[in-house]
């Protein structure tokens, strides 16, 4: 059904300090609240488009003004002109002609246009995606590229939408249904790419962990809860790298420290070192748990280990 446009006169629209935040920010009460300015409001079927132009100013969606409830939308903001900013779920991201950035509005955001500003915004349903509001939280409040791939083609078709969206009055559902489309690829994109960054961040990490552990073992004081503080993450965290490794912090501490004990112990230069001491340089400081831990990992004690290395030496 052909819906008509609907024009507006968003209260506040008109000449404005250049700096946000000299007057109290506009508060978005509803999930389909948008930025202040003259807007052009369209309907696509389920999808929402808002083309909006106005001076700077902030706007909030704050905590008390959301409500569970049917009527969620993510909204994407193409700039035509200025730039936005948008603060979500921990970050902060800023967008200009022909980035797009996005919010959820089932969670607190903030929004910031510093300067006149001209943007294209789309309300998308979280079903129309494909997407919960769990999953958009790694998305929000980052700029995304605008000049390659499905990006590109999203970005242009949201700034055509600005020159030719109300000249279209016919098959408004499967316009919205392309829109839809593109922009779920886009963000399915994006999703894919994030894990992979993040499977590499963790990779890193991981070879940063264990070299600060090896260089560490003969610190009694050196336990996976020391270990995680030091590298600002949580134990959890720290755990659930080592398992995608198949081990634990604890067992790969332990391990390198008996991995340590047994290079020494072939090295003949250190043969005059009691193999208490082999142990505590490994920071495994009682003589009976080091000589345990050992045979259960080498089947021999640390001293009939040196012994058997003898012979071999004297040959």
């Amino acid at each position: 059904m052909d819906m008509p446009d609907a024009r507006t006169a968003v209260p506040g629209a008109g000449p404005r300090d250049s700096r946000p935040g000299h007057e109290p920010a506009h508060v978005l009460r509803g999930h389909d609240d948008c930025v202040r300015g003259s807007a052009v409001r369209k309907q696509f079927g389920d999808v929402q488009i808002v083309v909006a132009a106005g001076g700077p100013h902030e706007a909030i969606r704050p905590a008390r003004a959301i409500r569970p409830g049917p009527g969620a939308y993510l909204h994407l903001f193409r700039p035509l002109s200025g730039g936005i900013g948008v603060h979500q779920d921990g970050r902060e991201g800023h967008a200009v002609a022909p980035q797009i950035v996005c919010c959820d509005s089932t969670r607190p955001y903030q929004l910031f246009l510093p300067r006149p500003f001209r943007l294209v915004e789309v309300l998308l349903p979280h079903r129309q995606i494909g997407m919960p509001p769990a999953d958009t939280a790694k998305l929000t409040a980052t700029a995304w590229c605008g000049r390659m791939g499905a990006g590109a083609l999203l970005s242009q078709l949201l700034a055509g939408l600005d020159e030719h969206g109300t000249e279209i009055h016919s098959a408004l559902d499967r316009v919205g249904g392309t829109i839809a489309g593109l922009a779920a690829a886009v963000l399915a994109d994006r999703l894919r790419n994030l894990a992979a960054e993040d499977e590499v961040a963790r990779h890193d990490l991981m070879l940063h962990i264990q070299a600060y552990i090896r260089e560490r073992l003969s610190d009694p004081a050196l336990t996976p809860h020391a270990v995680a503080e030091r590298h600002h993450i949580s134990l959890r965290y720290l755990q659930r790298i080592f398992q995608e490794n198949g081990t634990s912090p604890a067992r790969w501490i332990r391990e390198e420290r008996l991995a340590r004990c047994r290079s020494e112990l072939l090295d003949a230069r250190l043969d005059h070192l009691p193999v208490g001491v082999i142990g505590e340089r490994a920071g495994l400081f009682q003589a009976s748990h080091f000589s345990r831990l050992f045979r259960d990992r080498y089947g021999v004690t640390p001293r009939g280990y040196r012994t058997m290395r003898e012979p071999a030496a004297a040959n």
